[in-house]
């Protein structure tokens, strides 16, 4: 008496096969509403005391009125010039050569 082993053959590879278009058609519409889809606007509506400030937001400046007013002219400078560009050098130019 012989013992004969084989391997079961599946018939037909539906199955992986359906598994695999359902993965890309997932991929394919996560890509589309990622990458494609309109935007959609959303209405917000601002709360009453945001209305109140409204009308800072149509103030209009014109900088020859700031800087020829008198009360600007008269202000003083309490930083010197030096502080305020920073120190004249830092460092060695380049840090990689060993100093001489």
């Amino acid at each position: 008496m012989a013992i004969i082993i084989e391997e079961e053959k599946s018939k037909t590879h539906v199955m992986g096969a359906a598994e695999w278009m359902v993965f890309f058609v997932i991929i394919m519409v996560a890509v589309y509403y990622i990458f494609f889809a309109p935007a959609q606007s959303v209405i917000v509506i601002p709360p009453a005391s945001l209305a109140s400030i409204t009308p800072i937001s149509e103030i209009t400046i014109n900088p020859q009125d700031v800087t020829g007013n008198q009360l600007f002219q008269s202000l003083r400078q309490y930083v010197s010039s030096s502080v305020a560009q920073g120190p004249a050098s830092v460092g060695r130019t380049n840090p990689l050569v060993p100093p001489q």
